[in-house]
C-alpha cells in the first residue's frame, strides 16, 4: 500500500511517519508533502498513493481543497483526516466528500494504526471487488465478441443467399451496417516460433472498434492469421483506407516484431460473402508469387483457367503412368508429380492459378488410385485435406508438398506391397462405393441424404462426398436425384399413382419441390411427361 502524509507541521508529520513505520502494516512507500498543493503536484506527476493522511489547516491549499481536487480526478484514493478538536467542523465537511475516518491530534500510535489497518483492509477488499468487476466485464465483453464473431463467421461462410439472415447480422453488428464492406485476409509468417500474444493485443487495440470502420477476427485462415473487415459508404475511399492500413500493418509488424506478412484484399462490395471469398482467393496468391506481399483481388481470379488446367494435365499423365507399378515406384511418382507441379511449375508460372483446383485434382488422383486398387484410405486422409481447408494453414509451396507427403505416408504406410510388390487390382464393385450404390438403389423410395448414408456406413460426409465423385464422376446429390427421377418416370408412365403420391413415395418434401427438380432434370414437368408417355407407341 502506498501512503502519503500531508501536514505543514514538520514535527507532526514526522511523528505520523514514525508511527506508520513502526506498525505491522506493510507499506510499499510512505511519501510526505508540506501542504495540499505539494501533494497535488506529486499526484499529477504520477505519484498515485492508495491512502492520504492529511491535516485540515495548511497554507497554500488546505486539506478540504486537497480532498475535493483529488476526489474529482482520482476517486479511488482514500483519505484519513488528522486534526484537532477545533477543526471538527472541517472534518464534518470532509466527510461530505466521502472521507470516513478521522484521527484527533495529537495523534496516538494505537488510534492511528487501528484506523490505518481498517483502511488497508477496506482498500484490499475494494481492489478485489474492482478486479472481479473487471474480470466479469472482460468475460462478458469476450462472450459478446465471440457471439458476434460466430454470427459474422456464419454469414461469411454460408453460401446460401439468405437476405433475412444477412439483415439480422447487419442489425446486430455495426461493422456490417455500412453500404459497402471490404475484407483483408492476413497471414503472419513467424517460422517455427509462435506469434507473440502481444502482437494480437496490439492489433486488437488498434482495430477493436465495434462502431467504427474496422473489425478484427483471429485465426480465420489457419494458425497465425486473421481478417480485417472494413465498412464505409464510399467505395473508393474504403479501398484507399484499407490499402493504407494494409501497408501500414505490414510495415509495423515487420519493423516491431520481425514478422513477414502476406495480405489478400477484396474489392469493396455490398455483399460480405463476396468480399470474404475474394480476400481468401487473393491470399492464396502467396503460393504462386511468394509471401510477405500484398495481393489485391483481381477480376480474372475467377480462374479455372487454361494455366490451371494445363498443370492439371500432368496429374492425368501421372495417373496413366501408375498402372502396374510397384507401390514403392507409385509413391515416388506421386511425390515427384507433387514437387513438379506445386514447386517447380508454380514458381515458373506467371499467370493466375487456381491453387484450390490443382490441390483438389491431386487429391482426386490419389483417391481414384486407391479405389481402383482396393486401398483403404477412408480414415487416412485428413478431412481438411479433402475439403481443401488445409491450404489455409499452409505457408507456401513447399508446405503444400510436405502436406501431400504426409497424406501419402498415412495412406500407404501399411498397405500390401509396401516392400516393393506389385499392386493388386481389386474390382471396384467390392469397394465401399459399390456398397453405397447398392444401398441407394434398394432404398431409392426413402429420403436419402449424404448425412444419412454417411451415418449408415460410418463414413465422414466430407470423405464420402469426395470419394463418391471421384469414383462416379458426379456428385452424390446428382446421382441420387438421377435415380429418383428415373424411378419417377417409370411410375408416371404406369399411370396408377397421382403425381403427389409419387413425390411423397420418393422422399420429396412436397409436390412443388418434386415438380421443380423433375423439370430441371428432364426439361419437362411431371404432367407433361405423363401425357407424352401416354401418347408413345408402346403405350398405344
Amino acid at each position: 500500500m502506498k501512503v502519503m502524509v500531508v501536514d505543514d507541521e514538520e514535527l507532526s508529520k514526522d511523528k505520523i511517519v514514525y508511527f506508520l513505520h513502526g506498525s505491522s502494516v506493510s507499506f510499499e512507500s510512505v511519501l510526505t508533502a508540506g501542504n495540499g498543493r505539494e501533494a497535488l503536484d506529486l499526484i499529477k506527476g504520477g505519484v498515485i498513493p492508495d491512502l492520504i493522511l492529511t491535516d485540515i489547516r495548511m497554507p497554500v491549499m488546505n486539506g478540504l481543497e486537497l480532498i475535493e481536487a483529488v476526489k474529482a480526478e482520482y476517486p479511488d484514493i482514500r483519505f484519513i483526516v488528522t486534526s484537532g478538536y477545533a477543526d471538527f467542523d472541517y472534518a464534518v465537511k470532509a466527510m461530505k466528500h466521502g472521507v470516513t475516518d478521522y484521527v484527533l491530534k495529537p495523534v496516538k500510535a494505537q488510534d492511528l494504526i487501528s484506523v490505518v489497518e481498517a483502511m488497508r483492509d477496506a482498500i484490499a477488499a475494494a481492489g478485489q471487488a474492482k478486479e472481479e468487476s473487471i474480470r466479469i466485464e472482460t468475460v462478458s465483453r469476450e462472450n459478446r465478441r465471440m457471439a458476434m464473431e460466430k454470427e459474422i463467421y456464419h454469414l461469411l461462410t454460408d453460401r446460401r443467399d439468405d437476405e433475412i439472415e444477412k439483415k439480422d447480422a447487419e442489425r446486430e453488428n455495426a461493422i456490417l451496417r455500412h453500404g459497402s464492406c471490404l475484407i483483408a485476409s492476413v497471414k503472419l509468417h513467424a517460422g517455427e516460433r509462435p506469434v507473440d500474444g502481444e502482437v494480437y493485443r496490439e492489433l486488437r487495440n488498434r482495430f477493436d472498434d465495434e462502431t467504427g470502420y474496422g473489425w478484427m477476427m483471429e485465426n480465420y485462415f489457419g494458425k497465425d492469421s486473421f481478417i480485417l473487415i472494413f465498412g464505409g459508404e464510399d467505395e473508393n475511399q474504403l479501398a484507399d483506407v484499407a490499402s493504407k492500413e494494409a501497408h501500414r500493418l505490414r510495415a509495423s509488424l515487420g519493423d516491431r516484431h520481425g514478422l513477414a506478412v502476406t495480405i489478400g484484399i477484396s474489392r469493396p462490395c455490398g455483399d460480405p460473402r463476396t468480399a470474404y471469398r475474394q480476400a481468401a482467393m487473393a491470399l492464396k496468391n502467396r503460393f504462386c508469387f511468394g509471401t510477405d506481399r500484398i495481393f489485391p483481388y483481381a477480376a480474372n481470379e475467377a480462374r479455372s483457367n487454361s494455366a490451371s488446367q494445363s498443370l492439371a494435365l500432368k496429374f492425368k499423365l501421372a495417373e496413366q503412368s501408375l498402372e502396374n507399378k510397384s507401390l514403392a515406384k507409385t509413391i515416388d511418382l506421386l511425390r515427384h508429380t507433387a514437387e513438379d507441379v506445386f514447386v517447380r511449375s508454380l514458381a515458373e508460372c506467371r499467370e493466375e492459378i487456381s491453387i484450390d483446383y490443382l490441390f483438389n485434382e491431386y487429391v482426386n488422383l490419389v483417391i481414384r488410385f486407391c479405389l481402383k486398387n482396393g486401398y483403404d484410405f477412408v480414415d487416412r486422409i485428413d478431412p481438411d485435406v479433402l475439403s481443401g481447408r488445409a491450404l489455409d494453414e499452409l505457408e507456401d509451396r513447399g508446405a503444400i508438398v510436405k502436406s501431400i507427403e504426409t497424406m501419402i505416408e498415412r495412406v500407404f504406410r501399411s498397405a500390401p506391397g509396401s516392400e516393393g510388390g506389385t499392386l493388386r487390382n481389386a474390382a471396384l464393385h467390392s469397394s465401399v462405393i459399390d456398397q453405397i450404390i447398392g444401398y441407394v438403389s434398394r432404398n431409392i423410395e426413402e429420403e436419402i441424404t449424404l448425412q444419412t448414408v454417411s451415418d449408415k456406413f460410418s463414413i465422414n460426409p466430407s470423405y464420402l462426398s469426395r470419394v463418391f465423385k471421384a469414383a462416379t464422376s458426379q456428385s452424390f446429390v446428382k446421382y441420387v436425384t438421377g435415380l429418383k427421377i428415373d424411378k419417377a418416370k417409370e411410375l408416371l408412365g404406369n399411370g396408377a399413382l397421382e403425381i403427389a403420391e409419387i413425390a411423397h413415395g420418393l422422399g420429396f418434401s412436397d409436390q412443388q419441390y418434386f415438380n421443380r427438380v423433375f423439370k430441371k432434370t428432364t426439361g419437362t414437368t411431371p404432367s407433361e411427361w405423363r401425357n407424352k408417355s401416354k401418347k408413345s407407341p408402346k403405350n398405344a
